[in-house]
């Protein structure tokens, strides 16, 4: 296969890389609303939206490493050397300049996603907060007998936790 043909190839798989990122951008998104609005169902279909995209991910990178490896033996350089940068820095242009532009949709989408993800942790780390406070009230409030001391005094426990509300 000719570079040219290998490198529009590249940018094509590129492409369609970026645009299931931004699904699951759009997807995470969907993701944040629903645990706001403690909706289990839209959350299960968020779930499965991300693993349909995540396994067409797999399959693109897959495609991608096996066309860089071949593209390397082309351009005559080592394989595990080879990243967008450094094969824009070796082909001409149009491809170098569609090349950087690629990476750089690429690094922005993925670095809004890790953001993304981490304000979704953070959401999810509170929920099961407040459910494990709301368990923890339930069941001090349903414990049969207040704790006897020896010292002949009866204490009940505090009631700890917090209460789940309809919206998080």
């Amino acid at each position: 296969m000719k570079t040219e043909a290998m490198l529009e190839q590249l940018l094509g798989i590129l492409s369609r890389e970026t645009e299931l990122y931004q699904a699951m951008a759009a997807v995470m998104n969907k993701e944040k609303d629903a645990a706001i609005q403690s909706e289990l169902i839209v959350l299960n279909e968020a779930e499965m939206e991300k693993e349909n995209i995540l396994a067409a991910l797999v399959l693109f990178e897959e495609q991608r490493h096996q066309l860089v490896t071949n593209l390397a033996g082309t351009l005559e350089y080592p394989p595990q050397d080879m990243n967008l940068t450094m094969i824009s820095q070796l082909v001409g242009e149009p491809f170098a300049g569609r090349l950087k532009q690629a990476r750089s949709e690429l690094s922005a989408l993925l670095e809004s996603l890790q953001v993304a993800n981490q304000s979704n942790k953070q959401l999810f780390e509170h929920s099961r907060e407040l459910l494990t406070g709301s368990f923890n009230l339930l069941s001090e409030l349903k414990a049969p007998n207040p704790i006897y001391y020896r010292t002949g005094t009866v204490q009940n426990t505090s009631a700890a936790g917090k209460c789940v509300c309809d919206e998080i």
